[in-house]
């Protein structure tokens, strides 16, 4: 299983406490999706960002809906890798 996230370098750029929010999926789970795929868009700090998959491979399973919040690190979703 391969993990979901934003950016990890972002980590650095927010302060401990913010929150993200999960504004839509592009992708669904069972999808399967190509390296680098946009999957979803979060809003972190005033800006729009995309997640994008980290390799090639199948959606198992979205742990973050959209319309939900969350901490930078959380994991979004797992991909099973091709």
């Amino acid at each position: 299983m391969t993990d979901v996230m934003l950016d990890p370098a972002l980590d650095e750029a927010v302060e401990s406490g913010d929150q993200a929010l999960l504004l839509q999926w592009l992708a669904a789970e069972g999808d399967a999706v190509q390296a680098g795929q946009l999957l979803a868009r979060a809003k972190l700090v005033g800006q729009t960002l995309d997640v994008r998959a980290p390799r090639a491979g199948v959606i198992e399973d979205i742990l973050v809906p959209g319309g939900q919040t969350f901490a930078p690190g959380a994991v979004l979703a797992r991909l099973i890798p091709h």
